[in-house]
């Protein structure tokens, strides 16, 4: 039968950005939808804060699995918000798989507990500590966007919960037509909202005309240090990469707010304005591979260990990363969102699955503070041909065999036949 209907979301602006389907032959019934406004922050953000902290060490093993020799740098949590917008699309395996990824016991405590997350962000401001004092600058934002296939007959239970938790910018795109053309508005809309940091997140001809879906977030912050680094202190110093070669790189020197020893490590944290904290961790010469992959130990042991501040020097760096996350995501177990079946709460269509997960960040150091930004792409699409291979069958021997009424799924009959020739 063929339907249409609008949907309306609440963007950025607080006004609704319509989403009208044309006349689709679809199985299912598409209702007209007015999306809740995005929810208040009544929830504890500590819920989420702790779910993504843990996946934060699951995703930066697995990433640094597939790029070991590189500067690797993924931000937890804008990976963490985009599953999170794709959570409530799973079923089965799958919903088993990225709720146990992402922490989540009760799905709508961890809903609400993100908003909650990207709120308080979203809510950081400087404090002047001490009159007089320069109180430097902290700035947080997250954007998140939707970019759905006009026509495409979208669960109405799913598109409220993300248009309630997650405030999406809703987009009705044709990927059909020029995929990309979508592929330059992903851009854009990170662009903006990472400071142009990030602006080619998605390339040319990454996006299939197929894709019916992509979920998007984009995270930026700039904060300064709570205590800068006097430049006059800054000075040439070694450092020496993990081959054994010695470079000669500016290096910062200045105190640290906390500093902690544990077994095959030292480690230091330095705190921004805004209530934000960066926390190093400096392993043995050759226990680095050792020490990586125990994070979650270490990060517990520097808790336990922690002593005051003391003199701390580091090198200014920029860093730029980018990365595919499929193989790292099924690495950690999410592999049921990639094969037919695993998304039926996005649309009542067994063939969706994750085509992509595109990562990029960008992360720079200096006397001041720290600026930084991410963005994630979660590209959905139809794949075509049957959920199983195909299984010959030749009745050659005695089968029971039932018709059924599709509508309804009553047998109308059932039997066997143990010779045909009778």
């Amino acid at each position: 039968m063929a339907l249409s209907g609008t949907l309306l979301a609440c963007g950025d602006a607080g006004g609704p950005v319509a989403v009208t389907t044309s006349d689709v032959e679809v199985d299912v019934a598409v209702k007209p939808l007015v999306l809740a406004p995005r929810s208040a922050a009544t929830a504890d953000p500590a819920v989420a804060g702790r779910a993504v902290a843990a996946f934060g060490v699951d995703v930066f093993g697995a990433v640094r699995a597939t790029t070991p020799a590189e500067n690797v740098a993924v931000s937890p949590a804008s990976i963490a918000i985009a599953l999170a917008m794709l959570e409530p699309g799973t079923t089965g395996d799958a919903q088993t798989q990225i709720r146990s990824l992402l922490r989540i016991d009760d799905p709508a405590t961890f809903h609400s507990s993100m908003n909650a997350l990207e709120q308080s962000l979203e809510g950081r401001v400087v404090e002047v500590f001490n009159e007089g004092d320069d109180p430097g600058e902290v700035m947080m934002r997250v954007a998140n966007a939707a970019y759905l296939q006009q026509g495409y007959p979208f669960s109405p239970a799913y598109l409220d919960i993300v248009g309630t938790e997650y405030g999406p910018v809703l987009n009705e795109v044709d990927f059909s037509a020029d995929p990309d053309v979508v592929a330059h508005q992903i851009n854009d809309f990170v662009a903006d909202a990472t400071n142009d940091r990030i602006s080619d997140l998605v390339a040319d001809g990454a996006i299939r005309p197929e894709t019916v879906l992509a979920l998007v977030n984009a995270l930026y912050m700039k904060a300064s240090w709570l205590e800068t680094f006097e430049e006059s202190a800054t000075t040439d110093g070694p450092f020496t990469v993990l081959d054994g070669t010695e470079l000669t790189l500016p290096m910062m020197h200045g105190t640290s707010a906390s500093s902690a020893r544990g077994d095959g490590w030292v480690g230091a944290t330095k705190s921004y304005v805004g209530g934000l904290t960066a926390q190093f961790i400096l392993p043995d010469i050759d226990r680095f591979d050792q020490i990586a992959d125990n994070l979650t130990t270490v990060f517990a042991e520097y808790e336990t260990n922690r002593t005051s501040g003391a003199r701390f020097a580091m090198p200014r760096f920029e860093s730029r990363f980018g990365v595919e996350l499929s193989d790292a995501l099924k690495a950690l177990g999410l592999t049921g969102a990639y094969v037919q079946g695993g998304l039926l709460g996005i649309a009542n269509d067994p063939r969706l699955v994750i085509d992509q997960a595109i990562h990029q960040t960008f992360v720079a150091m200096d006397e001041e503070g720290t600026e930084a930004a991410a963005a994630t792409v979660v590209l959905i699409y139809p794949t075509s041909g049957p959920l199983l291979e195909p299984v010959p069958v030749t009745l050659d021997r005695p089968f029971i065999y039932r018709i059924i009424d599709d509508q309804t799924s009553a047998t109308l009959f059932i039997g066997q036949v143990l010779n045909p020739s009778t």
